[in-house]
């Protein structure tokens, strides 16, 4: 019963998750890549359907994604308590990081916008949107983004493995999961070092995250 509940899990979060790369794709479409604040500020000045959609699924998966990583805990607690509870640990860290900025852009950033319209409070409004706005890659809310998926990386490791040492029909998705860990990891070392190429690992991680899920459903729902 646990298992299948876990796979479940992976089932849900594996549509929030493909619904996010999609959503991620028609984004890119719609904008390009800004080469300045100024172009990004433009941009979400001018919120539309897809803006609103990106964040609530975004703020959806963190959910779903959080759920999955408890029932995996569940799951490998018999075979090593001590690191399956180190993995657990990390899980909330993550999810209280994204949500704050997922819900950021669409509660602070819209106010923050607003405050922008009055001559009097432009320049400040200014200052916190490039703090605040998530799509800007050298704000600080970028960061804690990223930061947010290299903690959920370490339970990805350390679940990824636990689960190829449970079962062989596993071991492809507990790979995968591991490697997004991994991913995700060496995606903050990146942003910190300021290592252009290793600044993708989270997006990296996420494609390996969706690969992985499939994987996991479909055993875990078969009651490995």
């Amino acid at each position: 019963m646990r298992a299948r509940i876990t796979g479940f899990a992976a089932i849900v979060a594996l549509i929030t998750t493909i619904i996010w790369l999609i959503l991620l794709v028609l984004g890119q479409i719609a904008t390009g890549s800004p080469e300045n604040f100024p172009q990004v500020l433009a941009h979400i000045s001018r919120p539309n359907t897809l803006y609103t959609l990106t964040y609530l699924n975004a703020a959806l998966s963190v959910l779903t994604a959080t759920a999955l990583f408890g029932g995996l805990y569940v799951i490998t607690r018999p075979i090593s308590p001590q690191l399956a509870a180190m993995g657990l640990a990390f899980v909330p860290i993550y999810a209280v990081l994204n949500l704050v900025v997922y819900l950021s852009q669409l509660t602070l950033v819209p106010y923050l916008l607003t405050l922008r319209i009055d001559p009097a409070q432009r320049l400040v409004a200014e200052v916190l949107l490039e703090i605040l706005v998530q799509q800007w890659p050298a704000s600080p809310m970028a960061f804690f983004n990223n930061l947010g998926y290299a903690i959920l990386g370490i339970p990805s490791v350390l679940f990824g493995l636990l689960l190829v040492n449970r079962h062989p029909r596993l071991r492809v998705g507990g790979i995968l999961l591991a490697l997004n860990g991994v991913a995700c990891l060496l995606g903050i070392v990146g942003q910190l070092a300021g290592i252009g190429w290793l600044r993708n690992g989270s997006l990296v991680g996420g494609v390996l995250f969706l690969a992985a899920l499939p994987f996991l459903a479909f055993h875990l729902l078969r009651k490995t």
